[in-house]
Order: structure tokens, then C-alpha cells, then sequence
């Protein structure tokens, strides 16, 4: 841990991972850097998965019936909770810097029938179903399939944020996918 930030590291199964966690300066996002090292001397398939769960408000036993989410244009996934009397155009999201995604914004997908956050039933799966909207157990989860050389690393940025509304949140997410800002964020 340092000023601003903190860094977790793991190797499991000849993959070494450093996940390192920070908030920008001037706007409301939290970046979380993965970087990836493949030690196992041969080339590996997988997927990395980022996961949130949305509260927009108080409580989530409180809010969750009111928050829907949804795709932006760009392909984040973007959340809101109309029925907050103090933040009702306040739009968070969730992104990743990678084009090639699947993702869904159902917990009840994600976690599966008697499952848990601790072994949830979408990572057993190829992809995710890209299921959005209102009326479900809200989250924010994004899956990236990514292959690794041996010997290779390979960086992903997840972004957590949010804007007043959503034409901020739209402009915060092209400004920083715009040539790599977010990645230069993060050094």
C-alpha cells in the first residue's frame, strides 16, 4: 500500500497477476490495472472477470429494485437508480480497455442458482449473456477471453465511475479510452 493506492500480487497455476488499485486525481474513477504474467512455460486460455455489485444509494436490500442498467454505445455498462431523491441522473459504469467483452448487468446470472460469490457460475462459461435492463438482482460484470505465450504479460484496465448524469459519464469514458488516457493514468 502507498499514498493513493494498493497493490495485490499472487501466482497461481504458473500465472502471476498484479492488480493495482487507485483513484484519479481529478475525476470520480477508480482504476484497477491487471497485469498478467504467464511463468508456466506454455501458452494458456482464459477469461478475466471484473465484478461489481451496484448499491446507488444507502442499502442495497433498499435500492436494488430500482436500479437498471444498461449497454452505452461505447460498451460500458452503465447503472442508475432513478428513485434516489439525491442522485437521480447520476449514472456510474464500468469498463474495461478491451474491445472483445461479454458481460451482464444479473447478478442472478453471474452468482447462479445456490451460488456464491466465492465460485460464481459464470466462470465456469465461455461468455456471458449480455442481459441488461430493469427488474434484475443488479450488477456489473465484465468477461475478457484473453490466450497467453509463455512468457508473455499483458495489461488490463477495469474502470469503476460516475458522472451527473449520462452525457458526463459518456464523455469521462471516450476521454479516457481516447489514446490510451486512462492507460497513461496509471503509468
Amino acid at each position: 500500500h502507498g499514498f493513493g493506492y494498493s497493490v495485490f500480487e499472487t501466482i497461481e497455476d504458473g500465472i502471476a497477476s498484479e492488480l493495482r488499485i487507485h483513484v484519479d486525481v481529478d475525476a470520480p474513477v477508480k482504476f484497477f490495472t491487471l497485469r498478467l504474467r504467464n511463468d508456466s512455460g506454455r501458452a494458456r486460455k482464459m477469461s478475466v472477470t471484473g465484478y461489481v455489485e451496484w448499491v446507488l444509494g444507502d442499502l442495497a436490500a433498499k435500492t436494488a429494485m430500482h436500479v437498471v442498467t444498461e449497454i452505452d454505445a461505447s460498451g460500458a455498462l452503465l447503472a442508475r437508480n432513478a428513485y434516489n431523491s439525491e442522485f437521480d441522473e447520476l449514472v456510474a459504469f464500468f469498463d474495461v480497455d478491451e474491445a472483445v467483452r461479454t458481460l451482464t448487468g444479473d447478478r442472478s446470472e453471474f452468482i447462479g442458482r445456490n451460488g456464491s460469490t466465492r465460485q460464481p457460475a459464470a466462470l465456469k462459461r465461455m461468455a456471458l449473456s449480455g442481459r441488461v435492463g430493469a427488474c434484475l438482482d443488479p450488477c456489473g460484470a465484465i468477461q475478457v477471453p484473453l490466450e497467453l505465450a509463455g512468457g508473455e504479460t499483458r495489461p488490463l484496465l477495469f474502470l469503476l465511475g460516475a458522472g451527473r448524469d449520462r452525457n458526463a459519464v459518456s464523455s469521462l469514458i471516450q476521454r479516457l479510452r481516447r489514446a490510451g488516457s486512462a492507460r497513461a493514468c496509471v503509468g
